[in-house]
């Protein structure tokens, strides 16, 4: 079992805003170019990594178990629910900054964080 560190995600998205920092029209949506960035990063290692497992997944799963079983549901869901579910839930964007880094409607954004929160109410309700 091939062990990925979330280290080497975040140093291949910062070699890749240094490569394309020309492409930034305007340094105030840094950030949200910056995150754009980090989640197609980690949309390409997600497709690449098959079958392994993160180092800090298995962290997690030794000392916060309960947690770990919580972010289990999350990782059930659809990625196109939990996307917008973690941006707007544990990373605290709005919907409309979410809009930005996905590059997507803003009414995408809604309908997706709605069916997200509906499918993880149900995953919930199976584990109780």
């Amino acid at each position: 079992m091939k062990i990925i560190k979330l280290e080497d995600i975040f140093q291949n998205t910062i070699l890749k805003v240094y490569e394309n920092i020309s492409s930034l029209k305007e340094i105030k949506y840094f950030e949200t170019w910056f995150i754009s960035i980090l989640i197609n990063e980690c949309r390409q290692n997600l497709r690449n990594r098959k079958g392994e497992v993160l180092q800090e997944e298995i962290i997690l799963k030794n000392t916060y178990n309960d947690n770990y079983e919580f972010f289990q549901e999350i990782n059930s869901i659809d990625d196109i629910y939990k996307e917008v579910i973690v941006l707007k839930y544990i990373s605290g964007y709005s919907q409309e900054e979410i809009s930005k880094i996905l590059n997507i409607p803003l009414g995408t954004v809604k309908s997706r964080i709605y069916r997200g929160l509906r499918d993880l109410k149900i995953l919930l309700k199976e584990v109780e």
